[in-house]
């Protein structure tokens, strides 16, 4: 075949499809239903609260242990998905016990710290007081006996313990104050977020 006789190569455009995207869902345990998890963990929630009133202990905490992993399973999913109203309810009420069980661990967390903190230099505070109490009993002595040597000494020492004991008195209100403020700030970063209107 000449060159005259072969057909013309033509490059023709591809047709054009659009990209399509598809979203991997993680799968428990295999491929579980959605739904089905749900329903098992009310049922076996109803059954065991049953049980366990009517007596039948053992089995109905069993029920209630299961139904319990149960309705996690169907809350994490559901977390993940919020593709229904029960989705998005389920996954709002998870989402608000997590920030209220996380709220709870860190306001204990700062109030223990705080008590333990306030509570060594209130300690501390008490053993001071005593001994200035001490001083003093001996300044009383040294002016009885006329010593003024010995009562300046002692009337200074007694300021510097008086200055000692204020400043632990401070560190203890200081370690509340601190808890308070900490407090303040977890609240607010748990707190519902409010859209307001401008006001016209």
């Amino acid at each position: 075949m000449t060159e005259e006789q072969r057909p013309e190569e033509v490059d023709a455009p591809l047709a054009e499809t659009p990209p399509s995207y598809s979203r991997v869902e993680p799968h428990y345990f295999g491929l579980t239903p959605h739904l089905l998890a749900g329903s098992l963990a009310a049922a076996l929630l109803l059954a065991g609260i049953v049980l366990v009133a009517t007596g039948t202990i053992a089995v109905g905490l069993v029920l209630l242990v299961a139904g319990l992993l149960l309705a996690t399973l169907f809350a994490e999913q559901a977390r993940r998905r919020r593709t229904s109203a029960l989705d998005r309810a389920t996954a709002l009420a998870a989402d608000r016990s997590l920030a209220a069980a996380g709220f709870a661990r860190a306001v204990v967390g700062t109030w223990a710290g705080a008590g333990r903190r306030a509570t060594r230099v209130r300690v501390e505070a008490k053993q001071l007081e005593r001994r200035r109490s001490r001083l003093q009993y001996e300044l009383g002595g040294a002016v009885h006996d006329g010593d003024d040597t010995r009562a300046d000494e002692l009337r200074r020492q007694m300021r510097e313990f008086d200055a000692e004991i204020e400043r632990r008195n401070r560190d203890a209100r200081d370690a509340i104050d601190e808890a308070r403020r900490r407090t303040r700030a977890e609240r607010r970063a748990v707190s519902t977020t409010q859209v307001r209107r401008p006001s016209a």
